[in-house]
């Protein structure tokens, strides 16, 4: 289950991630600008937004990443984040579990530039039913599962209708741009 805090002056419930979600939310109202920008030097000041949005958006995701990876326990830190060739090899519990799902539930705002939210929601699908899946050990389902919310938050975020803007021509396609593409096709 995701925490949320209080906003102290609004009263209003603001999630954790609330500022990769406002960057996210900015990104796709400049999307929908860049759409209907007339002039080269409407579209170029709007790439040029996009841009400096995304990569605020990066550094605020990194940033509640590691606030997050904070909690894991010590085994999980050296197997998971230093990827020292050590094994998880015992029972996780359940706290443990959301532990890794709630650090893998950031919303992955790098992939805002390429997904759609009908993409974001499909690969979230995918996620969980490979969650499902016997030959998946407890460490992965979480990891999956926290992957699925964060697709799905950014989704919410940015809107059903939401379209990223065109690639650039030959450009290479990333692995989940492909995944969704399969998935589609």
């Amino acid at each position: 289950m995701k925490q949320i805090s209080k906003a102290t002056k609004t009263g209003e419930e603001t999630l954790p991630e609330h500022y990769v979600l406002l960057c996210a939310r900015r990104y796709a109202s400049t999307v929908k600008k860049f759409a209907l920008a007339v002039t080269d030097d409407e579209r170029q000041q709007h790439r040029k937004s996009l841009r400096y949005i995304l990569d605020s958006g990066l550094i605020e995701a990194k940033l509640e990443r590691e606030r997050r990876l904070r909690r894991y326990p010590h085994d999980f830190r050296k197997a998971l984040v230093e990827k020292d060739g050590s094994i998880i090899s015992r029972a996780v519990t359940s706290e443990e579990a959301e532990i890794l799902r709630y650090a893998s539930s950031i919303p992955p705002i790098a992939s805002i530039d390429e997904l759609s939210a009908h993409d974001m929601d499909g690969l979230a699908d995918m996620y969980e039913g490979w969650a499902q899946s016997d030959l998946t050990d407890s460490v992965n389902v979480a990891r999956l599962l926290g992957w699925a919310d964060g697709l799905r938050g950014l989704a919410a975020t940015v809107g059903a209708d939401y379209n990223p803007p065109e690639a650039v021509p030959g450009a290479p396609v990333s692995l989940l741009k492909f995944m969704a593409n399969k998935m589609r096709g």
